[in-house]
């Protein structure tokens, strides 16, 4: 009866599914004052020196690839540190990329995935295949995030961008994982000695019993 029970819970690739959805409702319920959390954290963070290896190290490399994005798509801007700058003339839109828009919030949700994402019997090859694809995808995720948030400010204007920034971001990259985890559990992860995620012990004994035997 326990085991029956147990394989009733979460498991494979629903295991972090399960937790990105629970995350992202919370998330999506306190994200008002989340928001004003964010922006005092930010005061705090850039009184105290710790934004500044950020602003100088990732800030920067962001605008740069954000502004060959935009190239890309045909759309003016220029970079300058941690300024993004859309557009040419008078109608241009600065944009400033703090610390806080780098994209940490999308590394705390591939933590929180990954923390039950990677339970089970995986081998570690496997396991580091996962997490540098995690990491890299995020990468990917947070440069086309801002690159669409820079489209929609040069097309439509402030609020709009404002509105994608802080809510499309959440279901960006909730979606985002839920495909990433999809993907690593039918290729990436391997489990040790070649089992199956749907294996049970039922199945097993079921398969033995099946087998028949030949009377002496």
């Amino acid at each position: 009866m326990s085991t029956a029970f147990a394989r009733q819970g979460l498991s494979g690739a629903a295991r972090p599914v399960g937790t990105l959805i629970a995350t992202a409702s919370i998330a999506l319920l306190i994200l008002p004052f989340f928001s004003t959390f964010g922006e005092l954290l930010t005061k705090a963070a850039m009184a105290a020196g710790f934004d500044a290896w950020l602003g100088q190290w990732i800030a920067p490399v962001e605008g740069r690839l954000v502004h060959g994005a935009l190239a890309l798509i045909g759309i003016p801007s220029a970079y300058d540190g941690s300024l993004l700058y859309v557009g040419t003339g008078a109608g241009s839109l600065a944009l400033y990329i703090s610390w806080n828009c780098v994209g940490w919030q999308t590394v705390l949700f591939l933590l929180v995935s990954m923390a039950t994402g990677l339970q089970g019997e995986y081998t570690l090859r496997s396991r580091l295949e996962t997490v540098a694809l995690g990491v890299l995808g995020i990468a990917m995720l947070n440069i086309l995030r801002i690159t669409v948030v820079a489209v929609v400010a040069y097309l439509f204007g402030q609020l709009p961008a404002v509105i994608v920034h802080d809510y499309g971001s959440v279901i960006a990259t909730v979606a985002f994982l839920m495909a990433f985890w999809a993907f690593a559990y039918n290729v990436v992860l391997e489990r040790m000695g070649g089992a199956s995620d749907d294996a049970s012990p039922e199945q097993g004994s079921n398969a033995v019993s099946s087998v028949a035997t030949v009377p002496s």
